[in-house]
């Protein structure tokens, strides 16, 4: 029972520690006019104020469905440690076997980043603590915004 009362304890200030370090302010961009690592902050700064509408805003319009659940009702805080560069193995994955495949974008419209981030939910199935996903964004062509189209596994 100490044992776990300890884990809990180091758990708790290791969370507080993050969340006190680097509350910089980040830009928010509501048009999306952003580059793609802008968007990437502007999607984490949304998910964790739990603003649905600013969310979407950085995302595809096939993420706004009614059955779609971001987790804003179990999420105490999330926040974005650090994005990549440009990781041309998961665009010529997305390109050639992934979401690229159905919606015609070129390749010269898509751009992937492996990003890391730390997250603290009262229940699952979303998971807790430093994750890394891969971030794939697109847009519609040269002039339109930068969006994000997936979000998988790094």
């Amino acid at each position: 029972m100490k044992k776990t009362l300890v884990i809990l304890g180091l758990i708790s200030l290791f969370v507080f520690t993050l969340m006190r370090s680097g509350s910089e302010n980040v830009p928010i961009n509501t048009n999306n006019s952003s580059q793609p690592k802008q968007v990437i902050e502007n999607y984490f700064k949304f998910c964790n104020g739990k603003n649905r509408q600013g969310l979407l805003s950085t995302l595809t319009r096939w993420h706004d469905q009614s059955n779609v659940d971001f987790g804003f009702d179990n999420l105490l805080f999330i926040k974005l440690l650090s994005i990549g560069n440009n990781d041309m193995t998961t665009v010529n994955a997305y390109l050639g076997c992934g979401r690229g495949l159905v919606n015609g974008v070129k390749p010269n419209n898509v751009m992937a980043y492996k990003v890391t981030y730390v997250s603290l939910y009262s229940k699952g199935p979303w998971l807790s603590g430093i994750q890394t996903e891969k971030f794939t964004l697109i847009r519609e062509n040269d002039n339109a915004p930068w969006l994000i189209d997936d979000i998988g596994q790094g």
